[in-house]
């Protein structure tokens, strides 16, 4: 089949695929959203996910789980209708965290094995729902303040990571750079960043849409054009846009031409590449990322292994063995769970 053949059947399979229906909302969560935001709020509608549910609540929960997975499946559908569209032939996407903004919410699950009832969450609930109110306001002021009231493109990308890294942050709660953080029980801490991680969702969903309308608009931020401290800030949102890998992959094509030219950091360019390829193709390029295996942290798979130094060198980029050092040190080695 010819190359406008093939690009013709990719946009008919698009938009087959994208008139696919969002399953209805569950009952037992309409009273929680309010237009495209959720709120846990008193968590009844997640009483069947505890050992003294009643076969109703259990029967809630089973529509709130089919729900969850319909629509990942419906997104995962039209994000491989993006990207076909997009000359991406066989979309992989394993783990990629497709799914519209409530589903992202919704299934920012707790591990619900932390409590013996609902009634002893409920308890941790008491505690933990002020402290994470504290940190979101607090998260909400700190981007108020940081906030410009100018045009420029610069000043409006060093000011918009704000939010996302902040709640970033939160998720080494009592280690690293949150060593400080008030001391807490497992149970109230898992409480607490669910909280956070489910608004770090909304934050970085916010970051990507706008993001898009500037390099819809202008193209892709040029470090001759905004500096290089704000080029690095709109690469870092891109980063985190991974519940969207067709942009991720338009702005990385959009990059492209701009590193030889030094309009785009190598590194930055490297990091995108492995993000975007490990999601669509199954390998990464010049092994950024990396994962315990057998207790031991290993990149993951990289599309030559032989060449792999040379393109990090090439990039900037230390060794893939000093690399992965440099990783056990500031993340620790991997849990000895993962050992064999």
């Amino acid at each position: 089949m010819s190359d406008p053949a093939m690009r013709m059947l990719a946009l008919i399979v698009s938009a087959f695929l994208l008139t696919a229906a969002t399953p209805p909302i569950p009952d037992v969560l309409k009273p929680y959203i309010k237009g495209d935001r959720f709120d846990p709020g008193d968590y009844k509608w997640m009483k069947g996910r505890f050992p003294d549910a009643t076969p109703e609540e259990k029967a809630q929960d089973k529509q709130v789980r089919d729900w969850l997975k319909a629509s990942y499946m419906a997104a995962l559908d039209n994000t491989r209708a993006e990207l076909l569209a997009l000359g991406v032939t066989d979309p992989q996407l394993k783990g990629a965290p497709v799914g519209g903004l409530l589903y992202s919410q919704v299934g920012s699950f707790i591990d619900t094995s932390l409590w013996s009832s609902f009634a002893a969450f409920q308890q941790s609930l008491e505690t933990a729902r002020p402290i994470a109110d504290t940190y979101l306001l607090a998260v909400k002021t700190a981007k108020q303040i940081s906030a410009f009231d100018t045009p420029k493109l610069h000043d409006l990308l060093m000011a918009r990571p704000m939010g996302e890294q902040m709640l970033r942050y939160s998720s080494s709660w009592g280690s690293g750079d949150m060593a400080d953080a008030p001391a807490i029980s497992e149970p109230v801490k898992a409480i607490i960043l669910s909280r956070l991680m489910t608004a770090l969702r909304v934050e970085d969903r916010e970051n990507t849409e706008w993001l898009k309308q500037i390099v819809a608009k202008q193209g892709w931020p040029k470090r001759s054009e905004v500096g290089d401290d704000a080029a690095r800030q709109a690469w870092l949102l891109v980063q985190h846009a991974d519940a969207d890998p067709a942009f991720q992959l338009t702005v990385l094509r959009a990059m492209e031409p701009l590193v030889p030219g030094g309009e785009v950091s190598k590194k930055d360019y490297a990091y995108l590449y492995d993000r975007v390829m490990l999601k669509i193709a199954g390998k990464q390029r010049y092994a950024t990322q990396a994962m315990c295996v057998n207790g031991l942290r290993k990149p993951m798979p990289v599309e030559d292994e032989k060449a792999v130094d040379r393109l990090r060198a090439d990039a900037g980029l230390k060794p893939v063995k000093d690399y992965v050092a440099g990783m056990d040190k500031i993340y620790g080695p991997c849990p000895p769970s993962q050992r064999p």
